[in-house]
């Protein structure tokens, strides 16, 4: 859904490294250091991201996420802060997309399973603990972790104090950290949903992230978790916001909001911004809302 594809900028050399992770492929492109410290910021990175993965994928026996899959209502478990916060702020986006977002979806699919109402989780905040409300729960990171790894990078990043950088995981969510090298905002593509080779248009980031979704007809994959059915009327959809993790739960979430929903979120969060391309519509029908979609269509680049 983002097209990154340069590790040069205006003759300044930018050093490019990338793992798989996450069943994806994060990259970081890096600038404003010598090559070797770079080298020793990027391991950093490295270890961060197989240290959150151990701790966030539900496909890992051992992980908090996992762990949590498996207790019964009633049951609390200490958690990582990691994880508390990811579970927190998973919490605070599905209220405030009126359940658009929803991490927990899996659990409320099928015969006999708990309704969308009923919080599944409850937090210990003195205890560091999560308990669970509801059983047969399937929590799944996947629409925010993959942000949240980039955002606990770009943190890392920070600390090492390297001033230019770009994080993407699988060229779904990126985000810029600072000015790119040749001093002007980084530039990203979004790809066309009919056709991912080219991009439609590109956007300007400083220091924050877009992350985009797309539903294929052939393979839908996105529910509305309000009525468990697939995505229908946004064929795909960008966020723009100051965190990875915000940008890639947004993303999501707008795939099943209506333009009025989304245009009514951006309004009450003027650090959140979308682009929708609506089904049925080409390229000339995508809508932009919010001050941060810094958006310039292929065709009017240098106008």
């Amino acid at each position: 859904m983002i097209k990154v594809d340069s590790d040069r900028a205006g003759g300044c050399r930018i050093r490019r490294f990338r793992w798989p992770a996450m069943s994806t492929t994060f990259e970081l492109y890096l600038a404003g250091a010598g090559e070797r410290y770079l080298e020793q910021a990027a391991r950093a990175a490295r270890d961060e991201l197989v240290r959150l993965e151990e701790v966030l994928s539900r496909f890992v026996p051992h992980s908090d996420i996992a762990q949590i899959n498996r207790l019964k209502p009633g049951e609390y478990l200490r958690v990582s802060a990691e994880t508390a916060e990811c579970l927190q702020l998973a919490s605070e986006l599905s209220i405030q997309t009126g359940g658009a977002f929803d991490i927990a979806f899996r659990s409320r699919r099928g015969p006999g399973r708990v309704g969308a109402g009923v919080p599944p989780l409850v937090f210990d905040p003195v205890e560091h603990a999560v308990g669970v409300q509801m059983a047969g729960l399937v929590l799944d990171l996947g629409g925010l972790g993959k942000g949240y790894a980039i955002d606990r990078i770009i943190a890392l990043l920070g600390r090492w104090k390297v001033p230019s950088a770009l994080v993407h995981g699988g060229q779904s969510t990126v985000y810029a950290l600072g000015r790119a090298p040749e001093g002007g905002e980084w530039k990203v593509g979004l790809r066309a949903p009919d056709r991912p080779a080219r991009s439609f248009g590109t956007l300007t980031l400083s220091d924050c992230a877009v992350s985009g979704s797309g539903q294929s007809p052939a393979a839908e994959h996105i529910f509305d978790p309000r009525t468990a059915r697939p995505a229908s009327g946004v064929r795909a959809a960008w966020a723009v916001a100051g965190t990875a993790a915000v940008a890639d739960a947004l993303s999501t979430a707008f795939m099943v909001m209506n333009a009025e929903e989304v245009a009514r979120f951006c309004g009450r969060r003027p650090d959140a911004s979308a682009i929708l391309w609506p089904a049925g519509a080409d390229e000339s029908g995508v809508r932009r809302f919010g001050p941060r979609a810094a958006f310039t269509p292929i065709g009017r680049v240098g106008t």
